[in-house]
């Protein structure tokens, strides 16, 4: 017998997993993953959306780099190039 088995039924997809495959919290976790995919095909960000992130990454990064590159990293990066 598989492990996992994928049957459907009407407007359902129906999944079987066997207890001794995967423990439970794994299975309630891949479970709020599949609903969180779910819900981000739901949302429609149209590119304003889109490039305020960007903005706020590029803005988190420039202020944050530091913390994560020495400003002598990039000095001597620059100087090998």
């Amino acid at each position: 017998m598989n492990p996992i088995t994928l049957d459907s039924s009407g407007e359902r997809f129906l999944i079987s997993v066997d207890k001794t495959f995967m423990d439970k919290a794994f299975l309630v976790e891949l479970v709020e993953r599949i609903r969180i995919e779910y819900l981000a095909q739901k949302i429609n960000f149209d590119d304003e959306l889109q490039n305020l992130g960007e903005e706020i990454k590029q803005s988190w990064w420039t202020e944050n780099k530091d913390r994560f590159i020495k400003p002598s990293d990039l000095k001597d990066k620059n100087s090998n190039s």
